[in-house]
């Protein structure tokens, strides 16, 4: 019996890491092959009795034709029954035994293969610009060797053999070209289970059926399991990249975003009946992914952070829409005259008006990802470049299930910088917040309900699956966030001509003009930006429960890495109330942002928690001021 001890404290040490990133699909998944491999000592014994009860009663007839059998031959039959029945209730103690620790090496091997594979997109290594040749002979060359390899094995009585050979030709079938270029963590994951699978049931009893088996059996159960894995990653990449593959109607492609769900299991079938080659699938949703993660990658690690925690069909999406908002910001605000500014927001507001508006009846919707009713060579005209027109491209394939009130309140937050205009009073900054940033956690709550199987919630009127409670508590997160950006980048806003402290704080009109127009704040002092520093943080500590609450209101597998993110921006708060002075941007320290990750995602909370994160902040705090009073 040790050996289910040893595969269960593997499953905590497993678990207790890969917790904050199990999503529905790896839950679907290790439960499935789970209860799959559960079953297979059950059907190994049930098979082995039924051929050894056909063999006895062959032998037996041969017997009584030879007139071998004497008087006594029945009792002995009956005696011979019985002791295979005892022998058989003996058996299942063992046999459960065997089927739980297969159970949890299972679940062992999903979750590794969950580890090893989920920080990048699972889409990127489908490549439909191959040559189309050597897919087709990897694909389908490939699953035929496997298949005759399964039924020469077969011939020569070798079983296990045939059964792994049938599953890999059925799965090169399915994922060839994909699994050939995700090896690596194939191979590493397929040796680590079968290793340690190996050496565990070398602890079992003589009687179990796993103590027999050679490491290279194991290496073919395992290999069958992270094959089977990786080909549901790729099927659910193409479903989440080329969702009109199963569904052609956007509106009911809401219907299979659940990984839990019926209809996303019905869904993926189909589509494995129906799977077609990578060179029949149009490249350019996945060549406009890479360039949305291109142009990600040095606007902002906080986001990536964060974002590597989300579900990988979840954090594509987000990328799409995050890295649309970025390029609209930047159009507006750093294109190379106020006038080009002003025509780049005419041109996204009127992008938004066709993204928004309702395709033609003449559309075929399943021909692409991207709407046909936009014309995109006026696009490419008035875009500066192709990047930011591939960016343009990506939010429209995801736009249906976004809300176009949030998105135009998010130009016009666009429009107040571009007007300029002075921030007059504390509401003023309030709505300033709410639009620049409150929209975009409201368009990306409707993201992550939609991807999480939580319906579309892009429409307004009539719509049964939108939580307007929840969607308020979302925009009171972003505008929180928001506050805490501005009350820290005072000085650096107006090194660049921007003011967004309420001139109601201000003793006189001077203030605001050296802040905005002279760009001067340092004549402006210290002490006084500060103190509008600290008022505005008080506002953020005001909406900062409602703020939680709006966390506390998402879809559980995403909760932890949002509320990681958002109290890595809250602890900026402490930083500035402890420094001496006013730094030109305060920043969280790297040991500190880990410790509040870690203690965030492994749902480290609670009054404990809070008493050691209080000691750590005071510890930090007067080591940053020992650190200037030495300098």
């Amino acid at each position: 019996m040790s050996y289910i001890y040893y595969t269960a404290a593997a499953l905590l040490v497993v678990l207790s890491i890969y917790k904050p990133f199990i999503s529905k699909l790896d839950k679907a998944r290790s439960i499935g092959l789970g209860v799959a491999s559960f079953l297979a000592p059950f059907i190994i014994k049930y098979n082995s009795l039924l051929e050894s009860n056909i063999a006895f009663k062959f032998s037996k007839q041969w017997l009584y034709s030879t007139n071998l059998v004497h008087s006594s031959s029945s009792s002995n039959e009956t005696t011979f029954d019985t002791m295979q029945h005892l022998t058989y209730l003996n058996d299942n103690v063992s046999l459960m035994t065997d089927a739980i620790v297969l159970f949890i090496l299972a679940f062992i091997t999903a979750s590794l293969h969950g580890l090893f594979t989920r920080w990048q997109f699972s889409i990127t290594f489908v490549r439909p610009r191959a040559n189309a040749y050597f897919s087709m002979f990897l694909r389908y060359g490939l699953s035929t060797l496997n298949l005759c390899l399964a039924v020469m094995s077969q011939k020569a009585s070798s079983h296990k053999l045939s059964l792994a050979f049938s599953f890999f030709g059925l799965l090169w079938y399915l994922s060839g070209p994909y699994l050939i270029r995700r090896w690596k963590p194939a191979v590493a994951v397929a040796l680590i289970s079968a290793g340690f699978s190996f050496f565990v049931c070398n602890t079992a009893s003589a009687d179990s059926l796993l103590y027999k088996i050679s490491f290279l059996d194991w290496a073919l159960y395992t290999t069958v399991l992270v094959l089977v894995c990786h080909s549901l990653d790729h099927l659910d990449a193409l479903m989440n990249t080329y969702p009109y593959l199963v569904e052609a109607d956007k509106e009911k492609q809401c219907h299979f975003q659940d990984a839990t769900s019926f209809s996303y299991w019905s869904h993926m079938f189909y589509l494995a009946c129906n799977i077609p080659s990578e060179h029949e699938l149009d490249p350019a949703p996945i060549e406009n992914l890479e360039t949305a993660i291109k142009v990600l990658g040095p606007a902002s690690r906080s986001w990536k952070t964060m974002a590597a925690l989300f579900p990988v069909n979840l954090r594509q999406d987000l990328c799409l829409l995050y890295a649309f908002f970025r390029t609209a910001d930047d159009l507006v605000d750093d294109a190379p005259t106020p006038e080009q500014c002003s025509e780049n927001l005419v041109t996204i507001r009127r992008f938004l008006r066709d993204v928004f508006s309702p395709a033609k009846a003449s559309d075929n919707p399943t021909l692409d990802t991207l709407p046909s009713h936009i014309n995109w060579d006026q696009y490419a005209e008035l875009l500066p470049n192709e990047e930011v027109l591939v960016i343009f491209k990506n939010f429209a394939r995801i736009a249906h299930y976004l809300c176009s009130r949030a998105m135009f309140e998010l130009t016009d937050a666009w429009e107040l910088d571009l007007l300029g205009k002075p921030v007059k009073k504390q509401n003023d900054l309030l709505d300033y917040a709410a639009l620049i940033s409150g929209t975009f956690g409201e368009l990306c709550t409707c993201a992550i309900m939609y991807k999480t199987g939580h319906g579309n919630w892009g429409k307004q009127l009539d719509n049964a699956a939108r939580d307007e409670d929840v969607l308020s508590r979302a925009r009171a997160t972003g505008q929180c966030l928001q506050l805490v950006n501005i009350a820290r980048d005072i000085i650096a806003d107006s090194l660049v001509g921007r003011c967004y402290v309420p001139v109601q704080y201000m003793a006189s009109k001077d203030t605001y003009r050296l802040l905005k127009e002279a760009k001067a704040p340092y004549q402006v002092g210290e002490h006084t930006l500060k103190s509008y520093s600290l008022r505005i943080l008080e506002l953020a500590d005001q909406i900062s429960d409602k703020a939680q609450k709006g966390i506390d209101g998402l879809p559980e597998e995403v909760q932890d890495s949002i509320r990681a993110a958002f109290e890595i921006y809250m602890a900026i708060g402490p930083i500035l109330r402890n420094d001496s002075g006013f730094p030109l941007r305060a920043k969280v320290p790297k040991g500190q942002q880990q410790w509040i990750a870690l203690r965030c995602i492994y749902g480290f909370r609670g009054p404990v928690a809070r008493a050691i994160t209080r000691t750590f902040y005071e510890m930090v705090s007067l080591y940053s001021r020992e650190t200037t009073n030495t300098h």
